[in-house]
C-alpha cells in the first residue's frame, strides 16, 4: 500500500485507514491553533526530490526550502485539508536516494502531521520503497493488496481515491514506470467493487490516451503497461480523473470526458515558464475545484482556479 503517515496531533477525528467520510467542516480548538478542517479538501503535492543535505540544490533550486514553503502554506490555510497526497519522487540523492534523504523528507512534512493532516505517499521512479520504510520508523503499514507494491484506497464522501505504485525498478533509477499485471488486476477489481462513487486514480507516471504523443512528454517515459491502464480508465465511466506527476508540468487535459491532471513539481523545473508549487482540490458531488498555489508569489498562474465537472455514467 502507499505509505500513510497518520496525524499525530490531538485532532483524531480522522479515523481508520480510509480517512474521513462525511461532508463537514470541523473546528479544532486549541492545538496548535483554532482551524477549520474540510474533509472534502485535499492538498496534492508531487516531485519533491528531497536530498539529505538541506542546503543541496539542483538546477538552481533548493528542494528542502521549496518543500518547507509548501508545507508552511498548507498548514497556515484558514481551512485545512484533511488529506495530503505526495505523489512520488519524494527523495533524490543521486541513484539511488539515501535513507538520510527520506529522514529529511520526514522532518519536512512533520508540521502537517502535527497539525492533524493525514499524509499519503506514493512511489515514483526515483524512489526506493525499502529505504523509505527504513527512514520513516513510525510507519505501520498494513498488508498490501498487491505484493511488493504500495497501493490503497482513500474513501471520502464524494469520491474514492485509488493510489498506485508505478515504481518497478528498485535497483537503479529509470525514467519509465510499470504497474505490473497483479496491480493492473487489482486496480480493475477495486474500481469495480467501488462503483458507488466517482473514482479518482492517482499514480506518479502519466498515461498516454491519444494516438498522437503529446510533445510535452516527447522526451519523457510513462507507463510500460500504459494500454492496460488506459483501458481501465476509459471503460469504467465512474472513473472521473487520473492524477499524475513525473513530468514537472502543470497541465490539464480531457479524453472521453476523463480528466487528466498533471501536478506541478515543488522542486526543480525543466521549463522555466512552468510553476512550482502544489494544488488544492475541493471535492463536490459532481466534480472538483482545483486551485494552483505557486511558490513564486508573482507567477502568472498563481491562484488559478479551475472547476472540473465529472463525466456522465457510472
Amino acid at each position: 500500500m502507499p505509505i500513510h503517515l497518520p496525524a499525530i496531533s490531538r485532532r483524531q477525528f480522522i479515523s481508520g485507514t480510509a480517512g474521513v467520510i462525511g461532508s463537514c467542516v470541523l473546528v479544532q480548538k486549541g492545538y496548535p491553533r483554532d482551524v477549520d478542517v474540510d474533509s472534502n479538501r485535499f492538498a496534492l503535492v508531487s516531485d519533491t526530490h528531497i536530498m539529505a543535505d538541506p542546503a543541496a540544490t539542483a538546477r538552481g533550486i533548493n528542494m528542502t526550502d521549496h518543500l518547507r514553503q509548501v508545507v508552511g502554506k498548507i498548514t497556515r490555510l484558514d481551512t485545512q485539508p484533511a488529506h495530503v497526497i505526495v505523489n512520488g519522487d519524494l527523495a533524490t540523492d543521486g541513484s539511488p536516494p539515501t535513507p538520510e534523504a527520506y529522514k529529511q523528507f520526514g522532518r519536512l512534512i512533520s508540521p502537517m502531521r502535527n497539525s492533524g493532516i493525514r499524509v499519503h505517499l506514493t512511489m515514483g521512479n526515483c524512489d526506493r520503497r525499502g529505504l523509505c520504510i527504513q527512514a520513516l520508523a513510525d510507519l505501520s503499514p498494513e498488508h498490501p493488496p498487491v505484493e511488493g507494491r504500495w497501493v490503497d484506497i482513500i474513501e471520502t464522501e464524494h469520491a474514492n481515491w485509488f493510489l498506485l505504485d508505478s515504481l518497478y525498478n528498485t535497483k537503479s533509477t529509470v525514467t519509465e514506470g510499470n504497474l505490473g499485471a497483479p496491480q493492473v488486476r487489482w486496480l480493475a477489481n477495486a474500481i469495480d467493487q467501488h462503483a458507488d462513487k466517482p473514482a479518482i486514480v492517482v499514480g506518479h507516471h502519466h498515461v498516454e490516451m491519444n494516438s498522437k504523443r503529446d510533445p510535452i512528454w516527447s522526451k519523457l517515459s510513462g507507463l510500460l503497461d500504459n494500454d492496460a491502464v488506459v483501458d481501465i480508465l476509459r471503460t469504467r465511466r465512474h472513473v472521473k480523473a487520473y492524477i499524475c506527476g513525473h513530468t514537472h508540468v502543470w497541465k490539464l487535459g480531457e479524453v472521453d470526458g476523463l480528466h487528466l491532471i498533471n501536478l506541478p513539481t515543488t522542486a526543480y523545473i525543466f521549463d522555466p515558464k512552468q510553476p512550482q508549487g502544489w494544488v488544492e482540490g475541493c471535492l463536490a458531488a459532481d466534480g472538483i475545484r482545483l486551485t494552483l498555489h505557486t511558490i513564486a508569489a508573482n507567477h502568472p498562474l498563481g491562484g488559478q482556479q479551475i472547476r472540473l465537472t465529472w463525466r456522465n455514467g457510472s
